[in-house]
């Protein structure tokens, strides 16, 4: 059983079995916001970064690429093997590590930078996490965040959700996923605040996921621990549910590549 007040994603352990999955559906699409925040944090090359909820190494690799020292950490050990090889593959230097990014070891001011795309907002305490990147990037260094908003403009969990009602119209509604903590930008700037951030800048960026196909995406749509419990919860009527997502999607869509928006905020706040 999860923790009381736990979810799927907030588990790190259960990202472990979706490393293959999430790099080839998902990162794609996250990568986009997180070279929208790699451009606001207005680096240069030589400059130090800490990644935090790195993942497999989307942001982690882009940054690498641009000439940044880069360390990168995320609770997943199995995340932190993939970005490393990926990292090596590319002839890359960048210091992957598996850490708890609510407890940071490393000192205090010791990057220039920080940034986590859709990462510190899973943390059971997103607010010392962020505290927590604070702490130890150096005073005027900038510290971005990535969270999602306007849930209605999430197309793939619309479309997924109309599916399960139209297959299973008396399954019990799901709790609100923890990463939609922060969708509203009164809130997203408290948690600023509460970590010691004052004034960020806050702009919206849409991205899309893109897909060979409704039926590629629908065959892998597991690829996070939360989409995963989901499609369990769901029993046997699951391939009824997926059978209908395609329908729905090649109808609006069409049978060839497809593609699917969503909006989220970009934060970013200097160090005092």
């Amino acid at each position: 059983m999860l923790p009381v007040g736990r979810q799927p994603d907030q588990e790190p352990q259960r990202w472990d079995d979706h490393v293959p999955v999430y790099e080839a559906v998902f990162e794609p699409f996250t990568l986009q916001w997180a070279r929208a925040a790699i451009a606001a944090l207005g680096l240069i090359p030589g400059q130090s970064v800490l990644d935090v909820g790195a993942g497999c190494g989307g942001a982690a690799l882009e940054l690498a690429g641009q000439g940044l020292r880069v360390t990168a950490i995320d609770a997943s050990s199995r995340m932190i093997k993939r970005l490393r090889t990926r990292a090596a593959e590319r002839l890359l230097s960048i210091d992957a590590r598996a850490m708890d990014g609510e407890a940071l070891t490393f000192a205090d001011a010791t990057f220039d930078a920080a940034l986590s795309v859709l990462g510190i907002i899973l943390f059971p305490d997103a607010v010392r996490g962020l505290a927590q990147m604070r702490r130890v990037v150096r005073r005027g260094g900038r510290v971005c965040v990535v969270t999602w908003t306007e849930p209605q403009n999430y197309e793939l969990a619309t479309e997924l959700r109309r599916a399960i009602e139209a297959v299973f119209p008396e399954q019990p509604a799901a709790p609100l996923p923890a990463q939609l903590r922060y969708r509203e930008e009164g809130d997203f700037r408290a948690l600023f605040a509460d970590a010691g951030l004052a004034q960020p800048v806050i702009t919206r960026a849409t991205a899309r996921l893109q897909a060979p196909s409704a039926r590629w995406l629908c065959e892998r749509i597991g690829f996070a621990p939360g989409m995963a419990a989901m499609l369990s919860a769901l029993g046997e009527r699951a391939p009824a549910v997926r059978a209908r997502l395609v329908q729905n999607l090649q109808r609006r869509l069409g049978s060839g590549p497809i593609g699917l928006s969503a909006v989220a905020f970009i934060g970013t706040a200097p160090v005092p």
